[in-house]
């Protein structure tokens, strides 16, 4: 019987041995592909393939980040989606965007004004604002939240905290809850193993849930609870509403801006012509609105300013060369622009010329926006410090925020944010949108 199965045995033994070499050799072995130096990109899209490493840091801008290698060191974005399917072994972090780790996070990870979503593992802290962040996987330190709903149906090593909103647990927290104001809810598969405590709210807890300690501060009834929030659109709400929430006042502000040099009528319940969206920052506003219009004009303006550059630059040249004509040309647009449009409006033909001539004016009060905006974050800072070198970007957030907060002056504001936008538009048709230099 062992004759008989001799060949077989002596085939299988080859085999195994001409695979193990083969397994051995350089040319079966995968090959890991390296990159030794920092990827910084300004906007686009950026993917870590798998079998590739990152020996430093990956930072886009604006723009997706997907890493399903590895990367050692941080990964930051500003205004776009980071996804996380390899393994990232420093920092995470993202400004105005989504973030989803599927993979595993050595360091922290850091997002404001968006969701997180993690489904794999966090070795360190997770903080959040203006924003959901929900855990179904593993955070090994502390979750923190400034205002946005908070969900745990994973695991979290360290404490939970929230200035307000909601917090629902149905995973595991093995160290303390805190919650500034709002409600803490724990499903049937809820665990707290250290203490909660809601300074003005309420804590829902299901029979088999299970909790160290509980304590409130100032109890609150659902009713009062919703009337004290229902009119702070920054206080946690479900994502749709929220969501919905922020775009109603982003339309709220545009429509006050607009039926101040309306000429149209409305074209939408709701809805009023728009110009150039949130473009004045007016003082009927608060000042958390205002922010709102500040960074949806900081995302325009860098927007612009990544996509043409060169554009930008002719246009900030002509501001600072040829200002005078700049102002004139600007001023002699605005004021045609209504009774050129009106005109147009009394025939069937010119109806269509409309839309063509408000969306010009749109495109050129945006490029010279972020061309304006640039040119005084670059003055201010010489001023300030005539050796330091800030980025194209940092500019435009400087110029954005001294700009806005000039325009929330009562009446001088309304007339600043005019002078700017006339400024805008005349720094684009000088230099015929930004693709002639100023002489």
């Amino acid at each position: 019987m062992l004759e008989k199965q001799k060949p077989a045995i002596m085939c299988l033994a080859l085999f195994t041995l001409a695979l193990i070499i083969l397994v051995a050799s350089p040319g079966f072995a995968s090959t890991m592909e390296i990159i030794d130096e920092d990827i910084d990109q300004a906007a686009g899209s950026i993917t870590i393939s798998e079998g590739t490493a990152v020996n430093g840091n990956v930072t886009l801008n604006m723009g997706d980040i997907e890493v399903n290698g590895v990367v050692n060191g941080d990964v930051k974005n500003n205004m776009g989606r980071i996804v996380i399917n390899g393994d990232v072994h420093g920092d995470v972090s993202t400004d105005m965007g989504q973030l989803e780790v599927n993979g595993n996070v050595s360091g922290d990870v850091r997002t404001r004004m968006g969701d997180v979503i993690i489904n794999g593992s966090v070795a360190g802290n997770l903080y959040g604002d203006l924003g959901k962040l929900q855990v179904d996987g593993t955070v090994g330190g502390d979750v923190e939240s400034g205002f946005g709903e908070l969900r745990i149906d994973g695991v979290v090593g360290g404490n939970v905290s929230s200035k307000g909103g909601n917090i629902t647990i149905n995973g595991l927290v093995e160290g303390d809850v805190t919650l500034g104001r709002g409600q803490v809810e724990l499903g049937p598969d809820g665990s707290v193993d250290g203490h909660i405590y809601v300074d003005r709210g309420l804590i829902k807890k299901a029979d088999s849930a299970f909790v160290g300690s509980m304590e409130i501060g100032e109890e609150l009834t659902r009713a009062e609870l919703r009337e004290e929030m229902k009119d702070d659109y920054l206080v946690e709400r479900p994502r749709e509403r929220m969501g919905e929430r922020i775009a109603d006042q982003v339309i709220t502000r545009v429509n006050d801006i607009m039926r101040r040099i309306s000429f149209l009528p409305q074209i939408g319940p709701g809805r009023d012509w728009q110009l150039f969206p949130t473009l004045f920052v007016g003082f009927y506003s608060n000042v958390a609105r205002s922010m709102l219009n500040m960074l949806i004009l900081f995302a325009f303006a860098a927007l612009t300013h990544s996509l043409f550059p060169r554009q930008v630059k002719a246009a900030g040249d002509a501001i600072s060369i040829n200002a005078g004509p700049v102002i004139g040309w600007g001023l002699l647009t605005t004021i045609l622009a209504v009774p050129v449009m009106v005109m147009l409006g009394l025939s069937i033909i010119g109806i269509p010329l409309i839309l063509f001539v408000l969306m010009a004016l749109a495109v050129a009060a945006v490029l010279g926006y972020a061309a304006l905006t640039g040119l005084v974050g670059e003055r201010l800072t010489y001023v300030a410090s005539p050796s330091a070198n800030i980025n194209p970007l940092g500019a435009i957030a400087i110029g954005v925020l001294v700009i806005g907060l000039i325009s929330m002056i009562p009446v001088i504001g309304w007339f600043v944010s005019w002078l700017i936008y006339a400024v805008a538009i005349g720094a684009t048709l000088v230099t015929r949108f930004g693709t002639q230099g100023s002489h």
